[in-house]
């Protein structure tokens, strides 16, 4: 598909969304899955941006969407309502690195995702100015920051899919945002559950090249380790399917003989093939890049949970005698 045909499937400036709340004011790019423009929210006046779920393969009648080329009106209804329950997902993170989704909802055959309007420079887009490479203490800060997103993501049992520099901002905020969950996806410790194909070829570990192969935090971490592979050597990694075939990754050192060993060496593991000798978390990861970990979201105890009212004060750990506890009138409280 040309350029010229991707593009003009766009909706035009001045269109309104969502009941006239959301204004279209440019078109800011266009993926396999979605197009993102910029738009105002005109309840609160402030810039936003709103991505539209518009398949590869769809066209446009007026501003509807019409399923096209491989979506039929089945495998487009499923898309769409998994499009939607990301936003939903999404929407209850409030993390610093993790892009905020404000609002979702359907108009014209498809759905939209609500989010904020970052302003900054991707990381893709940081290698170009700084010459393809970045020093090993800048890089080292990035993927620091990436990581404490990623690991609130994978402790809310959710991957990303999709790391690499394009995907990762450094806003005019300070923020270094983790964006563009197009290809994100929910997952369990034995999911088998087959998944669209979206990847990025070296980035994307070989796992991701099948229909119906494992997911887990491993998949996410062999793309934190190629992107810092990237970040240190100015070089985008060879991909999974070649290293399958044979053809030998150099090492970090190898191309980067400055880098610190330790350095080299997690992200050696981490971009290992084989799932069971890679890194499985984010905490070892950064642990083996002797980065700070201190700062990573806790592992919830879940039998602390509260499941039932027979016991309440027990969930909490509290030493009151409740059996013998009655609150009078006096000592009750409002909690907010």
């Amino acid at each position: 598909m040309t350029p010229y045909t991707r593009i003009s499937g766009v909706l035009n400036p001045g269109i309104c969304l969502g009941g006239g709340e959301y204004k279209i004011t440019k078109l800011l790019g266009q993926g396999g899955f979605g197009i993102t423009y910029r738009g105002i929210d005109t309840k609160l006046n402030r810039p936003v941006a709103v991505k539209e779920f518009f398949p590869e393969g769809c066209w446009r009648k007026g501003t509807k969407v019409i399923s096209a080329g491989r979506w039929n009106s089945g495998s487009y209804f499923n898309a769409k309502r998994q499009f939607l329950l990301e936003g939903q997902t999404l929407g209850q993170f409030n993390h610093p690195g993790i892009v905020r989704v404000f609002y979702y909802f359907e108009e014209n055959n498809t759905a939209y995702l609500v989010m904020e309007y970052l302003q900054g420079k991707t990381l893709a887009e940081m290698l170009k100015v700084e010459k393809c490479k970045l020093s090993e203490s800048e890089a080292l800060f990035y993927i620091e920051k990436v990581g404490q997103a990623l690991a609130t993501l994978h402790q809310a049992q959710f991957l990303h899919r999709d790391i690499k520099p394009d995907n990762i901002m450094l806003a005019d905020d300070g923020r270094v945002v983790l964006i563009d969950f197009g290809a994100a996806r929910d997952f369990q410790s034995d999911n088998t559950e087959r998944f669209t194909t979206t990847l990025t070829p070296g980035y994307a570990p070989l796992e991701q090249y099948g229909q119906s192969l494992k997911y887990g935090t491993f998949t996410d971490l062999y793309a934190l380790g190629s992107t810092l592979y990237h970040l240190l050597t100015g070089k985008v990694p060879l991909s999974a399917v070649e290293r399958a075939a044979g053809v030998k990754l150099k090492s970090v050192r190898e191309l980067e003989p400055g880098v610190s060993l330790h350095v080299s060496q997690a992200i050696e593991k981490a971009m290992m093939m084989q799932v069971k000798e890679r890194t499985q978390s984010i905490a070892e990861f950064l642990d083996a890049l002797h980065l700070d970990t201190n700062k990573l979201p806790q592992p919830i105890d879940r039998s602390r949970f509260y499941r039932t009212c027979a016991d309440p004060w027990n969930a909490f750990g509290n030493p009151v005698n409740h059996q013998n506890h009655q609150t009078s009138p006096s000592q009750n409280k409002e909690w907010f």
